[in-house]
């Protein structure tokens, strides 16, 4: 629901209730997005549950530093700066 606030038409738009009653269009078009959105999972995820069993099987000392290679691809990917990458090692260090 914290999509709503960004989603409004205006920056003034009314939030909560309000913003139900102003733009119900908008409300329930989030709300269906969700249903389709998790209805897509479900018909992806379950012909795929053999392949998350065998990620699973994979030893933790090859996972993690896989998982963190992505991470460190995708930030860098975004942007191309050397400086996110730190930030997000810093981050990722210090657990906040």
């Amino acid at each position: 629901m914290a999509l709503l606030a960004g989603l409004t038409p205006d920056p003034w738009s009314p939030s909560g209730p309000v913003l139900i009653q102003e733009h119900p269009d908008l409300f329930w078009g989030v709300i269906t997005s969700m249903y389709v959105g998790n209805a897509m999972l479900v018909l992806l995820n379950l012909p795929l549950i053999g392949i998350w069993v065998r990620v699973l099987s994979v030893p933790y000392s090859l996972l993690f530093p896989l998982i963190l290679l992505f991470c460190l691809i995708g930030v860098y990917g975004l942007n191309s700066n050397i400086w996110e990458i730190i930030i997000v090692v810093f981050f990722g260090i210090s657990g906040i």
